[in-house]
């Protein structure tokens, strides 16, 4: 079994790329961190003071994550957050619940978008350090579009699911969608390994570099 630690002491087949390593926990604990904040801010904004009241609107990963979360990125790379939010308090109730989910999603896209544009600058000067800079905003593009993809998953308790049942009231059936808890998310992380589901995260990827490439004039 390969983990993300094999980047950081190499294995037989391959040597060690502590550099790689480190931009790819970094990138995660960020983006993830950044995914949360999207939620606690526009919660807040929604009128719900939860995400202040339990410390949420901060930039510490620990806050946002856990330690559990966090000792399995630097060592799997899989890891999660969650943002404390009391839909009651919502102005807009369910179009708030819409906002507040498609938030998280919406920063991770935001992010992939930026790390294109300076993805193909960086590309663009050729330079030693620029590659390295290529490399980074790599990372950032590929695992943006990976968070955004997975969390707009229509199954609970992604966001996806909130704001597919926020938009066309599910109803009875988002309720028993709910109810099925973790049954549902095995379902979703079997979706992420599939080979349909890479072949998408592989082309987005591609297709936010090609898009981020003609803006720039490349």
């Amino acid at each position: 079994m390969h983990t993300l630690l094999d980047l950081l002491f190499g294995t037989p087949d391959e040597p060690a790329d502590p550099v790689r390593y480190v931009s790819i926990v970094f990138v995660l604990v960020g983006s993830i961190v950044l995914h949360e904040l999207g939620h606690a801010l526009v919660a807040s904004w929604e009128g719900d003071a939860t995400p202040k009241i339990r410390g949420h609107l901060t930039w510490n990963p620990v806050v946002h994550m856990g330690w559990i979360s966090l000792i399995l990125i630097a060592v799997l790379g899989i890891g999660w957050g969650s943002t404390p939010v009391n839909r009651a308090m919502f102005r807009h109730r369910r179009w708030g619940d819409v906002l507040v989910s498609f938030a998280g999603p919406a920063v991770n896209l935001a992010l992939a978008l930026f790390g294109a544009i300076v993805l193909v600058l960086a590309t663009k000067s050729g330079t030693a350090v620029a590659e390295r800079i290529a490399d980074f905003w790599l990372i950032v593009v590929q695992f943006n579009v990976l968070l955004f993809l997975f969390n707009m998953i229509p199954i609970p308790p992604l966001d996806g699911f909130s704001v597919l049942d926020g938009t066309f009231d599910l109803g009875g059936f988002g309720a028993l969608m709910r109810q099925a808890g973790m049954f549902a998310f095995v379902i979703a992380i079997l979706i992420v390994n599939s080979d349909a589901f890479s072949s998408v995260w592989f082309r987005c990827s591609k297709a936010l570099i090609v898009a981020a490439s003609k803006v720039v004039g490349s």
